[in-house]
């Protein structure tokens, strides 16, 4: 589409505005509506109403498998962490044991040179 001055070429009539009321023996077409306009208005609201909750429900089915994504990395943090303690509690034992052996061993030791 080229335009000139404000005039559209040849054979696109069709897509210019309607002509002014100074110029009423224009060539160009007025155009027309098609269908109610209440009608296209409210089609329209409920195709976006549908996309809306289509991507609602999308969001809301990605949320919930988040969701549950992290509760399954706090769990395994969990059993992790459970793990890890358990481990330092039979190393302290361990370690206690190892104390209360040395500690009998220089009380035996320190009795001999007492006596």
């Amino acid at each position: 589409v080229i335009f000139i001055l404000g005039q559209m070429s040849a054979g696109d009539s069709r897509h210019n505005a309607p002509p002014s009321s100074s110029n009423k023996n224009s060539s160009y077409a007025r155009i027309q509506p098609r269908g109610d306009p209440d009608e296209h208005r409210q089609a329209m609201a409920e195709e976006m109403e549908l996309q809306n909750s289509h991507l609602i429900s999308e969001r809301r089915r990605r949320n919930t498998q988040a969701a549950a994504r992290m509760r399954e990395r706090q769990k395994e943090r969990e059993r992790s962490l459970l793990q890890h303690r358990d481990e330092l509690v039979a190393k302290m034992k361990k370690l206690e044991a190892e104390l209360a052996s040395a500690r009998s061993q220089r009380e035996q030791h320190e009795g001999k040179y007492t006596a």
